[in-house]
């Protein structure tokens, strides 16, 4: 069996019959039904809503007619089934997508695709309310990536990620779409040795969020949090914990004085704990967050809707050595408290791990990641109903 493994990032799909979605009256967190195609990995990154009727959640696929590479994978709900749709492959090497945005009835993904070297390049999809489509944008550097996307507006859009130049360390990437064109908007690289941009809020056009970590010459690493003002990008210091190497994956804002980050902290001793900092009072500040057992916690993704409507997302393994399950906490005026969710990987003794989440209202809320079956990962949505 191949091992879940969301937490690395690292031919056109066929249209198959819907999925029946979820019963109206579930309570709680509840597995939504969900397709798979073929019979090697399927995996959920990301998900993000138009509406409660308009779902888009994105990921890879290993095909059955090459199992060494991967390739693009969309799903979609329309407020009654799960289906596939359709998306476009660069090349013939490896391609996914990590994360997605919707806004205005229209959806872009971002994600990489390996070219004829094998080098990672960034990789731009958009949805025009057809069909999926790869969309031309600056693909600077000798490799890059795109991680984060998300929409102000249809145009107003945000990308973020890393990106390398010959043999110098890995710099920050940061892309914008004004409507007409996509193009590189400088960005700080304060890492010595590298940087990365994993998640991206866009709140305003006055207002764009990105977090990922920074590498120094010497330990420990440190999350890496920025902030587009209007005019320019610019590092704002998260908060540090001792001797952790911290880790932010995904960012989500209430509003300008209200931020939110999730990720996992680990000092090379303990296994890595969850990572929750808010930044409130024009500072960044650790908001203690629960951990399951003694085996690794990992923060993947956050949505925040108000500041008692917070979920992150990720996977938890309750013993160390032990498998891992799905991780859903909620913050609220109390603090962090987990909140139990299936994990459907546990039926093979396999992993089951969120990637992603997306906050409708306070009683529909989404996440998406993958869980170990039979003999391959099969894509898990679970849906919040009360």
């Amino acid at each position: 069996m191949k091992t879940l493994t969301l937490i690395a990032l690292t031919a056109a799909l066929v249209l198959t019959p819907a999925a029946r979605a979820a019963s109206p009256a579930c309570v709680g967190w509840t597995q939504v039904t969900s397709p798979n195609m073929g019979h090697g990995d399927n995996v959920l990154t990301s998900v993000a809503a138009n509406s409660s009727s308009d779902i888009w959640a994105v990921g890879q696929i290993v095909p059955d007619t090459d199992p060494n590479i991967t390739n693009t994978l969309t799903q979609h709900y329309d407020g009654t089934a799960w289906s596939m749709v359709p998306s476009p492959n660069v090349g013939t090497k490896a391609n996914a997508l990590l994360s997605v945005t919707a806004t205005g009835g229209l959806a872009w993904a971002v994600g990489y695709y390996f070219d004829s070297m094998r080098s990672p390049r960034s990789l731009i999809e958009a949805w025009n309310g057809t069909a999926w489509t790869v969309v031309t944008h600056p693909d600077p550097g000798t490799e890059d990536w795109l991680f984060g996307v998300s929409a102000n507006s249809p145009t107003d859009i945000w990308a973020v990620g890393a990106q390398k130049v010959n043999t110098g360390p890995f710099q920050t990437l940061i892309e914008h779409f004004d409507g007409a064109r996509w193009s590189v908007i400088p960005s700080p690289s304060p890492g010595t040795t590298g940087n990365q941009l994993f998640g991206v809020h866009a709140i305003s056009s006055q207002s764009v969020w990105a977090v990922g970590q920074q590498f120094g010459d010497a330990g420990p690493d440190q999350a890496l949090t920025e902030h587009w003002d209007g005019t320019r990008w610019s590092v704002v210091p998260a908060a540090t914990s001792g001797d952790h190497s911290l880790l932010a994956y995904g960012v989500s804002a209430v509003s300008d004085a209200s931020v939110w980050f999730a990720g996992d902290a680990q000092d090379n001793v303990q296994n890595p704990v969850t990572l929750a900092e808010q930044y409130l009072n024009s500072q960044w500040t650790l908001r203690n967050s629960a951990n399951i057992g003694t085996g690794e916690n990992h923060f993947l993704g956050i949505a925040a809707l108000s500041n008692d409507v917070v979920f992150s997302v990720g996977g938890a393994a309750p013993v160390t050595a032990a498998g891992i399950n799905t991780l859903v906490e909620r913050h609220d005026s109390s603090g962090w408290f987990e909140e139990p969710s299936p994990s459907p990987g546990q039926a093979n003794a396999g992993n089951s791990e969120l990637a992603g989440i997306t906050i409708i209202s306070p009683a529909d809320i989404w996440a998406v990641g993958a869980y170990d079956g039979r003999n391959a990962s099969q894509t898990l949505i679970l849906h919040r109903c009360q």
